[in-house]
């Protein structure tokens, strides 16, 4: 009852055990829980090696690409760091002519909300250059002939199965 007849834009969650149900968009999540995430985390990523994420957060990596991905030279002049969403980010994605809230690019998407907390944040010299795999921020973007960075994003998926409810039943 609580996750079929609540309001359509709601997001409802029912836990028990080591698992919830989640409904979002006329489809039902049956996900193992996990612990909340650390906003106020902040993880310094030298980039020379994989980057284990905490909690049920992954892995990120990079791979070097021409053309593709971050600016290698804007890495090598800030550094970088992973922190998480806190609200109120917002990111022109490459190829694009203006900014959007995070919000709207994960609505766009279909990232369920509960999962937009767990998507980290990569910050080059205090400025959000990507989010995750899904968006390289413009200006970070590498140029046709420049040394590019390609972030790969490997999660730990909680996800068990997905029901369409959109029958009604």
């Amino acid at each position: 009852n609580d996750l079929l007849r609540s309001r359509r834009d709601a997001v409802p969650c029912v836990q028990w055990g080591g698992y919830e149900v989640r409904r979002y968009r006329d489809a039902l999540y049956l996900l193992h829980r996990k612990p909340a995430t650390d906003r106020d985390q902040v993880l310094d990523w030298p980039l020379d090696a994989p980057l284990r994420l905490p909690g049920a957060g992954g892995m990120l990596s990079v791979t070097r690409r021409t053309g593709r991905g971050v600016r290698a030279a804007a890495v090598a002049a800030a550094g970088v760091r992973v922190a998480w969403r806190r609200g109120g980010e917002r990111c022109r994605p490459a190829g694009r002519e203006h900014h959007r809230s995070l919000k709207k690019l994960f609505q766009e998407q279909g990232i369920p909300p509960w999962e937009r907390e767990r998507i980290p944040l990569i910050y080059i010299g205090g400025e959000l250059a990507a989010v995750a795999d899904l968006w390289v921020c413009a200006p970070f973007q590498a140029g046709s002939a420049e040394a590019g960075l390609l972030v790969n994003w490997r999660k730990s998926d909680g996800s068990v199965d997905t029901i369409d409810t959109r029958s009604g039943n």
